[in-house]
């Protein structure tokens, strides 16, 4: 099991603080799935996303310009959800940590996608994948 990101970056570079903005539960309808029966139809699937970065004080300024926009979040998982059939999960989660990682500021990303309609009842499938800048 891959320790909690907040846990590395803190051990790594000897930070003394960090910031998360997270977002939960942003559900959409994608094309997505490889299997036939996940063609041609869209299907739930919900994101929880982490970005983290070293220092937990407030801004020079309290001011939007100063801070990460937390709408960045939901539009770049919008945006996929937009961009046409994706075969594999891990694809889509591949994918939205290169965007969440070009911000010099994130030194840390967590996605996890999960399908919401595969199985009957309320079991769930789905793919988390974390990145640490080096």
């Amino acid at each position: 099991m891959l320790e909690d990101p907040v846990a590395v970056l803190l051990q790594r570079r000897g930070v003394t603080g960090v910031t998360t903005l997270s977002l939960r539960d942003h559900v959409v309808e994608m094309e997505l799935g490889i299997l036939p029966a996940e063609q041609d139809r869209t299907q739930r699937i919900r994101f929880d996303v982490d970005l983290h970065f070293t220092g937990a004080g407030a801004p020079a300024e309290d001011q939007i310009d100063q801070v990460l926009d937390y709408d960045f979040i939901g539009a770049t998982i919008d945006a996929a959800a937009a961009g046409g059939r994706t075969n594999l999960l891990e694809s889509v989660v591949a994918d939205l940590l290169d965007t969440y990682m070009r911000p010099h500021e994130v030194e840390a990303a967590s996605v996890t996608a999960t399908k919401l309609d595969v199985y009957d009842g309320d079991a769930e499938v789905g793919c988390r994948m974390i990145r640490i800048r080096d």
